[in-house]
């Protein structure tokens, strides 16, 4: 009797919540379940709802397959679906349905008497599909056009900040990454000559609009067009992205018609999809606190980590092996001050905004001082941050930390593919470990700029930095590993370099360092013989720039 009553007055609470809302004439609900029982999935037969590079992903990561992987129960859903409401979206991580209701409220609070439902929550409008317009669109194309002497064009200091260059010339550019961006639209995306190779070599992967439904995103707004340049553009001497080479899923989750909790569930059920996808790294410039209705308001106490559902997803990506990047906020000049959510969550990279000088934005969210983890966690550059242009070969500029964050996501990509075998959790703490702040975080600068260059130095000692100064330098190379040799200084003269045994037999000869000048002119030599030779000491000699310098290599 008494949990007959108890529930009845459940009811009645919400169904008074709802009523409220009803003026509103929301008509999107969020459906909360209580359990996944009688689920017709299994952890043991994951292949059925995650794809082989997911299932790869958590056999790297040596995660568990558990029951947050496991798809919302379809009978939960079709009970409701039967009832006359249609399916919105889902989230296994949270286990409930966004559903679109053409009935009256009490329809909806009438779902309360379900076994399985735990509660019922107004979150929004519906959206109807837009016609579809854009097309690949008026614009030129052209075999030459003016080009800044910079390879990576007026990109070159937002990249250059973070030593981002270094990791391009090594050979890591973000080539087999998957990458989703999360955003509000990709308007006229089709007719800027920056993402040309992306649709060249087939670049992107997928599209979906989880506010109207379809596969259509290139619509709604410019934001996540420029967001995306600062990742994937790849026109040199105009613009090059952090991560040219990479792979990407546009999705779009930002309703820009109304700011209203639905685009949360959106945001949930897009990187749900990209854990299903196998994707690597989400960027998402995007952050909540402040909606139309009050009611949906959140306040400094919310910034937790695990109250908003957002944040909870954000943190579950994070334990699924994803490394999400999100940007912090802008609202640092303003009367909130604060991150916002999921910026909040403790095990992803929140990222603020410098200007091309390095000094904090006025407008870059500060984290929160009583938390036992530092937001933001790095910085890079978002005041005028370069984006490509609409239509032409040029490049524009844009503000906020929905930039420093892709100019970032790109650039940890990319540092991604050279260690793979390091969780998103290793990554982000290694270019905390090397940032300019790592010794005084804050909550205005958190760790401060990585080096990603200082950051490779650490994890890969086989990689050997060849200056001036060096006659005679013993390294050991770990097992596996081909030596790696960075000539950082200007080389007037061709390099000849001779490998001998410690008896003096000459084993390779390299008459001049590869160079790509694209990449700024660092200066890479690897042994190619390297992994064939057997344990012991060896000598390199290098003559550069009329002196001779010698490297003694422990294997």
């Amino acid at each position: 009797m008494a949990i007959s009553l108890r529930k009845t007055w459940i009811i009645l609470l919400v169904f008074v919540s709802i009523n409220c809302q009803s003026q509103q004439d929301y008509d999107v609900f969020w459906v909360q379940f209580k359990d996944k029982k009688n689920s017709p999935f299994s952890v043991f037969k994951a292949q059925e709802f995650l794809s082989p590079r997911a299932l790869e992903r958590r056999q790297r990561y040596g995660l568990t397959i558990d029951e947050t992987d496991l798809p919302v129960n379809p009978l939960y859903i079709n009970t409701i679906l039967k009832q006359g409401f249609e399916l919105h979206s889902q989230s296994k991580w949270l286990n409930g349905i966004a559903i679109k209701s053409p009935k009256a409220i009490e329809s909806i609070s009438s779902l309360l008497a379900l076994e399985f439902v735990q509660a019922v929550e107004a979150i929004g409008y519906s959206r109807n599909v837009q016609t579809a317009t854009d097309s690949m669109g008026p614009r030129d194309y052209r075999k030459s056009y003016k080009q800044k002497k910079s390879f990576y064009g007026n990109g070159k200091n937002q990249i250059q900040m973070l030593n981002g260059h270094y990791i391009h010339q090594m050979g890591y550019t973000g080539k087999g990454m998957h990458i989703a961006i999360l955003d509000g639209g990709f308007s006229d995306m089709r007719r800027c000559p920056v993402f040309d190779s992306l649709w060249a070599n087939e670049q992107i992967l997928g599209t979906h609009d989880f506010v109207e439904g379809d596969d259509f995103v290139f619509e709604s707004s410019s934001h996540g067009r420029n967001v995306a340049s600062c990742m994937a553009s790849k026109l040199p001497g105009v613009l090059v992205g952090t991560a040219p080479d990479a792979s990407y899923y546009l999705f779009k989750t930002e309703d820009v018609k109304g700011e209203l909790r639905i685009e949360e569930y959106n945001w949930v059920a897009a990187i749900e999809e990209a854990d299903r996808l196998g994707v690597d790294l989400v960027n998402s410039s995007l952050g909540y606190y402040d909606f139309d209705d009050d009611q949906m308001d959140y306040s400094y106490q919310d910034l937790d980590g695990q109250t908003s559902a957002i944040s909870r997803a954000a943190k579950m990506a994070a334990n699924k092996g994803m490394l999400l990047v999100s940007s912090a906020g802008n609202e640092g000049s303003g009367t909130w001050k604060k991150i916002t959510v999921p910026a909040d969550v403790d095990n992803i990279m929140t990222v603020g905004a410098v200007s091309r000088d390095g000094y904090h934005a006025r407008f870059s969210s500060y984290g929160i001082g009583d938390k036992s983890y530092i937001k933001p966690n790095l910085m890079a550059r978002g005041v005028l941050a370069v984006v490509g242009a609409v239509k032409s070969y040029e490049s524009s500029y844009s503000n906020g930390t929905s930039f420093s964050a892709p100019i970032l996501a790109g650039m940890t990509a990319s540092f991604w593919q050279a260690f793979p075998d390091l969780s998103n959790a290793e990554i982000i703490q290694t270019l905390e470990n090397y940032a300019d702040n790592y010794n005084r975080p804050d909550t205005a600068y958190g760790y401060g700029i990585p080096d990603f260059y200082a950051s490779s130095k650490a994890l890969n000692t086989a990689i050997i930095e060849i200056n001036n100064s060096i006659h005679f330098y013993r390294v050991p190379v770990a097992a596996g590993q081909a030596p790696f040799f960075v000539f950082k200084n200007k080389v007037e003269k061709p390099l000849k370099l001779n490998l001998e045994t410690a008896q003096g037999t000459q084993l390779w000869t390299n008459t001049a360092a590869t160079a790509n000048e694209a990449y700024q002119k660092l200066h890479i030599v690897q042994i190619p013989i390297w992994n064939d030779l057997s344990a012991g000491v060896y000598f390199l000699n290098i003559r550069m720039d009329g002196r001779d310098k010698k490297i003694c290599l422990l294997k």
